[in-house]
């Protein structure tokens, strides 16, 4: 277990500059940045923020591509004693104005577009709804009509003594990060907010857990503006002084050239990117030999999905749970766990944290093996959902536990099963369902490529159950009849499909998480029912 340290993402930072000065920091697309490099860069484009208007705890959102200068300027904006607000890079102005008006952002930092975004454009839309005080370009090679990467560093080098007072005055649990809860449930964003001390010890953590080095390449496969990201990735980094090496974009093809010319040695992916990379007719002529490790979380995996992974990448994967609220994870598996328990498990609940299973309606720790909701308790967890108490209180309770929202149980030997989201359980007429064990039975049903099971609405019962189907070959839908002949002997009646509904493919968001909403009505306009 490593201790936690009381340090700011700027002195974070200078510890790293400082023990591994030459040691490549980030690379991109053969260009290299060593740790001290890194540091002066981003004390120059911090220094340049305050020049330009910037004060210590304003919010600075970040919307912008996978790029060297977006992890560039997400530390500049930490060093200056500023909250990073990361934005979701496939929202639209609307959306992002939503969302900026939540956490009271003042500025803005864009970089080129993502997809069909072009992320000025959507800037300029942005300020027409709501007001910025200013807006920084720091995609480079552009000549829009705002203040430059180029420009911001160029202020910081004329006027750094901004930048002095200001890592004077920021303390550890200030706070230094903001990102957005997913929605994928329907409900409307949170914005999450970390402290600087939650975020130092969570890369800490992370780096121990996967036994990280100076000697390391990290694959950054993952989005910025997800916690996965700035903690596994960003800042495991810098806990250890290994390199980032960045793809050119989040493409298959892409992550996979890197890992093959960079020589990764770990790669933290969302399952449904594992499964794209396999995917590839070409995955053989690519080298992945040099991979050691790497998570995989933010959606379940099943067991026979994560030992392919494995195989296939020939890597030792260790599966997680977090979420945005827990900073620093919640429980995450060992190198040294069996195939077994790593592929079956979560793992154990993180150091430094207390975690229990809760009974739904009393609270109470549940015994061992019974299902309830999973509770963590720990100095790293958010301080909050920003300018919302009455929320945050009713997510962490009086006595420091988070209330994950998550199903699951703990085994004899401590490790976490996770089961499903409370929200996800199907009340089939006073009859309780948790949706992962139907899926799990529809997971070893031949011709099923991927499969989600929800809740639909039914005049008798209440709620019924609906599985929906991807097959393993387009135009070969799975028979419903012998679906239900297939599980019949090995669910309850009850937790029986009514419903069975093939799709080409689930409908996820940008985390690699089922949009449930969408797919209810998905399913609803294929049965021909009320949605």
């Amino acid at each position: 277990m490593k201790p936690l340290l009381n340090l700011t993402i700027a002195q974070f930072m200078e510890r790293a500059a400082n023990r591994w000065p030459d040691r490549p920091a980030l690379s991109f697309q053969g260009r290299c940045w060593t740790y001290w490099e890194m540091e002066q860069l981003t004390d120059r484009i911090a220094a340049g923020l305050m020049a330009a208007g910037v004060r210590r705890g304003d919010h600075v959102a970040i919307l912008s591509e996978n790029i060297p200068n977006a992890v560039f300027c997400f530390l500049a904006v930490e060093k200056a004693g500023c909250v990073s607000c990361m934005l979701n890079t496939g929202l639209k102005a609307g959306e992002l104005a939503e969302l900026m008006a939540l956490s009271d952002v003042r500025y803005l930092m864009i970089g080129n577009n993502y997809k069909d975004v072009d992320f000025y454009e959507e800037s300029r839309r942005i300020v027409e709804i709501y007001p910025l005080e200013a807006v920084f370009d720091i995609g480079g090679g552009n000549s829009r009509p705002c203040l430059t990467l180029e420009q911001l560093i160029q202020k910081g080098m004329e006027q750094p003594q901004g930048l002095r007072q200001a890592r004077e005055e920021t303390r550890p649990q200030d706070d230094g990060l903001i990102l957005y809860t997913s929605g994928t449930t329907g409900s409307s964003p949170k914005a999450v907010v970390s402290s600087y001390y939650n975020l130092v010890n969570g890369g800490i953590q992370k780096a121990h857990s996967q036994s990280l080095t100076e000697w390391d390449v990290i694959c950054c496969a993952l989005q910025l503006f997800h916690i996965f990201c700035i903690d596994v990735n960003v800042l495991s980094a810098l806990a250890c002084g290994a390199c980032l090496a960045m793809p050119d974009d989040l493409h298959t093809r892409s992550i996979l050239d890197t890992i093959q010319a960079e020589r990764c040695t770990v790669l933290s992916c969302v399952p449904c990117m594992y499964q794209a990379m396999m995917g590839r007719g070409d995955f053989g002529r690519f080298d992945v030999s040099s991979l050691r490790t790497g998570i995989i979380g933010g959606a379940y995996c099943p067991p026979e999905t994560f030992v392919r992974i494995e195989e296939t990448f020939g890597l030792t994967l260790l599966p997680g749970l977090g979420q945005t609220e827990a900073t620093a994870g919640i429980a995450i598996a060992a190198p040294t766990d069996s195939l077994e328990i790593r592929s079956t498990t979560v793992g154990r609940f993180v150091d430094h944290s207390d975690g229990k299973i809760a009974d739904l309606e009393s609270g109470t720790a549940l015994k061992t093996g019974e299902t309830g909701e999973i509770c963590v308790k720990s100095s790293l967890l958010m301080t909050g959902y920003y300018n919302r108490p009455d929320l945050t209180a009713q997510a962490i309770d009086r006595d420091g536990w988070l209330h994950t929202g998550d199903l699951g149980f703990l085994d004899s030997g401590g490790y976490l099963h996770y089961v499903g989201r409370i929200k996800e359980l199907i009340n089939r007429g006073g009859e309780k369902i948790i949706p992962a064990e139907v899926e799990a039975a529809l997971s070893h049903y031949p011709g099923v490529k991927e499969c989600k099971v929800i809740g639909l609405p039914d005049p008798y019962y209440g709620e019924e159950v609906c599985a929906c189907l991807v097959p393993a070959r387009t135009g070969e839908p799975p028979d419903a009849e012998q679906i239900r002949a297939y599980l019949e002997p090995r669910l309850a009646r009850f937790k029986l499909p009514r419903h069975i509904v093939t799709l080409p493919e689930l409908p996820m968001n940008s985390s690699g998480k089922v949009r449930r909403g969408e797919l209810r009505r998905l399913a609803a306009e294929a049965l021909g029912l009320k949605s």
